[in-house]
């Protein structure tokens, strides 16, 4: 029975100095839970690592657990950076569809434009612009103006976007020139008005027009349309006489191209700097010319073509 006891006693204290049971003795319960799942599973994970996965098992404390495999390195940071991009995407404002749009620009014509007779002097002769029978073009010389231009424009997720544009001239541009028969030199004065519509398609040199905030955006575009010209009477003086031509109303389809840049002054408000090239097609003075009670069948044309500097703001709705 004394060995016994002695034997007990021996056990129980090679037991309590034992620093392992020690520390179970004298251990809380989660402690003991944390170290019960620590020696059951802390080898199973040491020889299959990818079998396991880091779990909350008590507060704050970290566990492998069986059946799911612990992700790499390169696959936590490539879930990082997935997540930061969308993060990223989520904070990007909605792709604007509409937007409107002002612009004013600098109306310069081209210099080559010539008044000249349709009939070519043919079936009668005058001294007014023809030269045996051929006839004498008219140097056309427009004062330059300004030009205005609204637009409602459509954005698309991808380079294009759809423009409907209204344009006229800031006032109607004089014209004035002359033409030389033999010594004679004749001036003429006239006025011309217009204005008209297009559709144009832009393409934007860019990847994604959702954040436009100091972004530079480059373009090139083209469109048709049509014009409204209010052509006035033409009138010719020279040292002795003065002629009339009479005017015309009417309605040319036009031509555009154009390129240039925006640049974003802020998500919804965009500065257009750009150069246009309008052409308006052959404009025509009406059949008739007066030279006091004498009238003539006369009727003249010209080319009409214009370069246009614009600048405008662009405010996405």
């Amino acid at each position: 029975m004394k060995n016994t006891l002695k034997s007990l006693v021996l056990l129980w204290l090679t037991t309590i100095t034992s620093p392992v049971f020690a520390g179970d003795l004298f251990a809380s319960k989660t402690d003991l839970e944390k170290m019960y799942v620590m020696k059951n599973r802390v080898s199973d994970f040491e020889e299959k690592p990818n079998e396991y996965k880091y779990v909350y098992i008590q507060q704050n404390y970290i566990l492998p657990e069986k059946n799911e495999s612990v992700p790499s390195e390169n696959e936590k940071k490539t879930k990082a950076l997935i997540e930061k991009k969308s993060e990223k995407e989520n904070k990007l404002p909605r792709l604007k569809r509409l937007y409107v749009g002002v612009y004013a620009g600098y109306f310069y014509t081209d210099d080559s434009m010539k008044f000249e007779d349709i009939k070519k002097c043919a079936g009668y002769k005058s001294d007014f612009f023809c030269v045996e029978e051929k006839s004498n073009p008219m140097d056309v010389e427009y004062k330059d103006d300004y030009f205005l231009s609204a637009v409602f424009g459509i954005n698309s997720a991808n380079m294009l976007r759809l423009e409907f544009s209204y344009f006229k001239l800031g006032n109607p541009i004089e014209m004035e020139g002359f033409n030389q028969v033999r010594n004679l030199t004749q001036k003429y004065l006239s006025s011309m008005d217009l204005a008209g519509g297009s559709i144009n398609v832009y393409f934007d040199f860019v990847g994604d027009r959702r954040q436009p905030y100091l972004m530079f955006i480059p373009y090139v575009m083209a469109g048709i349309g049509a014009s409204q010209i209010n052509l006035d009477d033409i009138k010719f003086t020279n040292a002795s006489k003065s002629y009339v031509i009479t005017g015309k109303e009417q309605r040319n389809k036009t031509v555009v191209l154009g390129a240039g840049f925006t640049a974003g002054l802020n998500n919804y408000i965009s500065l257009d700097i750009g150069y246009r090239y309008y052409n308006f097609g052959t404009i025509k003075t009406d059949v008739g010319m007066s030279e006091g009670s004498s009238t003539f069948d006369v009727q003249l044309e010209s080319d009409l073509k214009a370069h246009i500097a614009t600048v405008g703001l662009k405010f996405q709705i």
